[in-house]
């Protein structure tokens, strides 16, 4: 688990390196250099913090123990940061810096990889820490257990990330990891839909974001001319609708002038009035033939019709050439004539 936070916090480090803002000055309980010196100790933190507070001054990071070293011989020994404020933590003595510009872009490009303090002891074994003077960058420690540079890059890298996802201040590795793994899942899965949107807007599947948008709602708005030809469309069925419209109320209107004149002058009996309307305006030139065909039943004389009352159900052979062009029923026919004699007599 702790080798996964890590690459991952590596690789964040390699994309945006920064350097640590807190320094592990002094580690908790004994220690002794690698040089043999010791064992020290600094079992009151709590009184080094509070000296530091009083004096108010700061402390110098420089490089190699140039301060004690250089300066001395009359080089140079500039600062590479500042350590401003002391604080106690259950793995030793930590100091806040403010880093010169030089002294971070050493760190961050990883010129310096460890921590070497100075400060002030009693005589007695072991050696009680008394006072904090400064910290030096070097890439040779004497004592071993304060944390590396790099390891504070990654530690302050780990609370970087716990701010990100909102996670508490007592969140570890793991739970870290977690929330690192769940956003870079939700950010795969977000690339791969921005992706199948993009290919159905019918742009790159890497088109940026705000790109995509503008596609899509570029082909949600139709152009000048094809609003022009919806609305030319909208008029044009409007008018084939008004022309159905006019055109059947005007065969409507026809065929009743028709229909009406005939039944008028008793070429089609009343009764038929309907079916011969919907006939005339299907096809009023053959019904119009049809009636000019037809023979009058107000017309003066029988012709070759049976004097009423002689046999009321006999039809004539001029009655069947009627009921022919007619298409009407003989005996729906013979009960219409019947009904007309009946009131002429």
């Amino acid at each position: 688990m702790e080798k996964a936070i890590n690459s991952i916090i590596r690789a964040l480090n390699h994309a945006d390196a920064t350097a640590p803002e807190w320094l592990h000055l002094l580690p908790a309980g004994e220690f002794t250099g690698v040089d043999g010196r010791g064992p020290y100790a600094a079992p009151d933190m709590d009184a080094l913090i509070s000296l530091f507070n009083r004096e108010g001054h700061k402390l110098a990071v420089d490089e190699n123990h140039s301060t004690d070293l250089a300066a001395k011989k009359g080089h140079s020994a500039p600062a590479r940061g500042w350590v401003v404020e002391l604080q106690k933590r259950d793995d030793g003595l930590y100091g806040r810096v403010e880093w010169t510009p030089e002294g971070e872009r050493m760190v961050t490009a990883k010129e310096y990889g460890f921590l070497s303090p100075v400060f002030n002891h009693t005589t007695a074994k072991p050696f009680k820490t008394t006072k904090v003077l400064r910290v030096s960058l070097t890439n040779d420690p004497n004592l071993t257990d304060l944390k590396s540079l790099h390891s504070q890059q990654e530690t302050a890298m780990l609370e970087q990330l716990r701010k990100v996802f909102g996670l508490p201040e007592t969140a570890d590795e793991a739970t870290v990891l977690a929330a690192v793994t769940a956003a870079h899942s939700a950010q795969t899965a977000g690339a791969a839909l921005m992706s199948r949107i993009a290919e159905a807007a019918g742009v790159a599947k890497d088109t940026a974001p705000e790109v995509l948008v503008t596609a899509i709602q570029s082909r949600g708005k139709a152009s000048a001319t094809e609003a022009e030809n919806a609305e030319l469309k909208t008029q044009l069925v409007s008018m084939q609708a008004q022309l159905t419209t006019l055109a059947t109320s005007t065969a409507q209107d026809k065929a009743t002038t028709a229909i009406d004149g005939a039944i008028q002058v008793g070429k089609i009996v009343p009764a038929l009035r309907d079916h011969m309307i919907a006939r005339h305006m299907k096809n009023p030139t053959e019904v119009e033939n049809e009636i000019k065909l037809m023979p009058s039943l107000n017309a003066g004389g029988l012709g070759k019709r049976k004097q009423p009352g002689a046999d009321d159900n006999a039809l004539t052979a001029e009655d069947d050439k009627v009921m022919a062009m007619m298409g009407v029923d003989p005996k729906a026919y013979a009960e219409t004539a019947k009904a007309l004699h009946g009131k002429g007599n």
